[in-house]
């Protein structure tokens, strides 16, 4: 049984056969592997939820590269449990150690602080890992300022992670007749889901847990809002915000419109040019550019 929250990745598993979900919640396992992530947090939460799931004298393993501190979760895992053995090689780690009756309260502690909850510094549901999970984005705050008070039709937000954007169009356009957000990230379109439901908007909305880059509904949506993801990891992978942009032009219908924002140094003007009329810059700050295209 794997655990994989993000859809490309969960796809590429089921199509080789693997059992996978977005969300392990069984346990009694005799093995588990955890997997180090940039975010620190949802690491240590992950390595938690392992050692919970695992039964008497089950081993956890955990690998990783040192560069996403691989060394700072071993140390935190040897000072939380004992008995940890390790190797390192080639700047990776990989340490395990066998359960044992009980599950020490900061592994404990760890899985809960790991969990989706209520940010106060939002006051929405978000949990680590989540791209900023705990703060409103400077790009798509300034996103948000461009959005029309008379939007209306169908509406889509690409890439949406906890619904701050759909939460901002269904405050500033209350004459949306329908929203759907798309994202890749399973825990984050939960979140979004608890935080939309919160308001209270005629539009109907949609959900959908999915690989925006992998293609959209065909002329479907009249007005297209994101805020394109451009890492892969922690590279900059400019193709992934040009696939989006490829995306939405196609499930736009014609005349509909292209509302986004990127940082400013990013060139994805020419695929813009490529596939719309036309399009203005509506915005630019020092570090983002606001962008509507029209089909």
């Amino acid at each position: 049984m794997c655990e994989q929250g993000f859809k490309p990745a969960f796809e590429t598993l089921r199509q080789n056969g693997v059992t996978v979900v977005p969300d392990l919640t069984d346990d009694g396992y005799d093995f588990g592997l955890c997997l180090i992530t940039k975010h620190k947090a949802e690491t240590l939460a992950n390595l938690g939820r392992g050692w919970a799931a695992l039964k008497l004298g089950g081993i956890l393993v955990c690998a990783g590269s040192n560069d996403v501190g691989a060394g700072s979760i071993e140390r935190a895992f040897k000072a939380a449990i004992g008995g940890v053995s390790a190797l390192s090689k080639s700047h990776c780690k990989v340490f395990w150690a066998k359960r044992g009756d009980t599950i020490p309260p900061t592994l404990a502690d760890w899985a809960e602080a790991g969990r989706t909850q209520l940010v106060p510094e939002t006051g929405c549901w978000s949990r680590p890992g989540l791209y900023n999970w705990n703060k409103i984005d400077a790009g798509s705050a300034l996103l948000a300022k461009h959005i029309p008070a008379d939007l209306s039709g169908r509406v889509a937000d690409l890439g949406a992670g906890w619904g701050y954007l759909s939460l901002a169009l269904l405050d500033r356009a209350p004459a949306i007749a329908s929203l759907d957000l798309f994202e890749a990230e399973w825990h984050a379109i939960e979140a979004a889901k608890l935080n939309l439901s919160r308001v209270a908007s005629p539009a109907r909305l949609g959900f959908h847990w999915h690989d925006v880059a992998a293609g959209l509904p065909k002329a479907t949506f009249d007005i297209v809002v994101m805020n394109p993801p451009f890492h892969q990891g922690k590279a900059t992978d400019i193709d992934l915000g040009r696939a989006f942009i490829a995306a939405a032009a196609a499930a736009l219908v014609p005349g509909g419109r292209l509302l986004f924002v990127a940082n400013r140094q990013l060139p994805y003007e020419p695929v813009v040019a490529a596939h719309f009329r036309s399009s203005t810059t509506l915005d630019e700050t020092a570090l983002y550019k606001v962008i509507l295209a029209h089909l």
